[in-house]
């Protein structure tokens, strides 16, 4: 029985050991926790004041980016957005920062992944915010030229471009990130398969009618050009 005590008091021990060991180890990445939650938000107000000096949102509804994100289910302006995106990413480099001063080999493989995976982060987010620049732009070109060629449904063509355009530049981002590439290559080559798909009877549909006109049409002139010979 003494010998259990024994080896429970040794453990115990050893386990009060690491944890004095670590206490400090825990405290730097607190206090590094906090200097980046201080730094995230002094960040974040210098980024807010700048937006509003240039007047970001003023521009974003000019060139459709509102349009673009509140599209993609993100709410309030795109000012208030960045400056959150960019308040989390600082909190979260601090705390990759604190977990580098372990030293254990976990937590360098973390620090390491996430330290490599930022350019394609950044690609994604660079493909996103052209692509929506780009797809609202197209999209309002596409509207104009619909108009002014008297096609009726000319809203809903520049709502299928944006549309097309946005699944499209969301791919590419999805793809640069690494993240299950096969599904997303399946769903893409389906989606854009079945629209190619409902175009063509769409349009077989619609030029039925004008297909039997152009026939009769050749049909009469041919008997015309048969009546003059005679």
């Amino acid at each position: 029985m003494d010998r259990i005590f024994e080896k429970l008091k040794e453990h115990l021990e050893t386990f009060i050991d690491k944890l004095l060991e670590f206490i400090p180890d825990l405290l730097v990445i607190l206090i590094i926790a906090v200097s980046g939650f201080i730094a995230a938000a002094f960040v974040e107000f210098l980024l807010l004041k700048g937006f509003r000096a240039v007047r970001l949102d003023a521009w974003s509804d000019q060139i459709g980016l509102t349009t673009g994100f509140r599209k993609a289910g993100i709410k309030g302006p795109p000012s208030a957005f960045i400056g959150s995106f960019i308040y989390w990413f600082i909190v979260v480099l601090f705390f990759m920062a604190g977990f580098a001063t372990l030293g254990y080999k976990v937590t360098d493989a973390l620090v390491s992944v996430f330290f490599l995976y930022l350019p394609r982060f950044f690609s994604a987010v660079i493909i996103v915010f052209l692509g929506c620049f780009i797809a609202n732009f197209l999209a309002r070109s596409a509207l104009i030229a619909a108009v002014n060629a008297g096609i009726e449904y000319s809203k809903l063509l520049s709502e299928l471009v944006r549309l097309i355009l946005f699944i499209l530049v969301f791919a590419m981002a999805l793809e640069q990130l690494d993240i299950a590439p096969n599904i997303i290559l399946a769903a893409f080559v389906i989606f854009f398969g079945t629209i190619g798909a409902a175009a063509a009877v769409a349009f077989g549909a619609a030029g039925k009618e004008y297909a039997k006109k152009v026939i009769e049409y050749l049909l009469a002139r041919r008997d015309r050009d048969n009546i003059d010979q005679l």
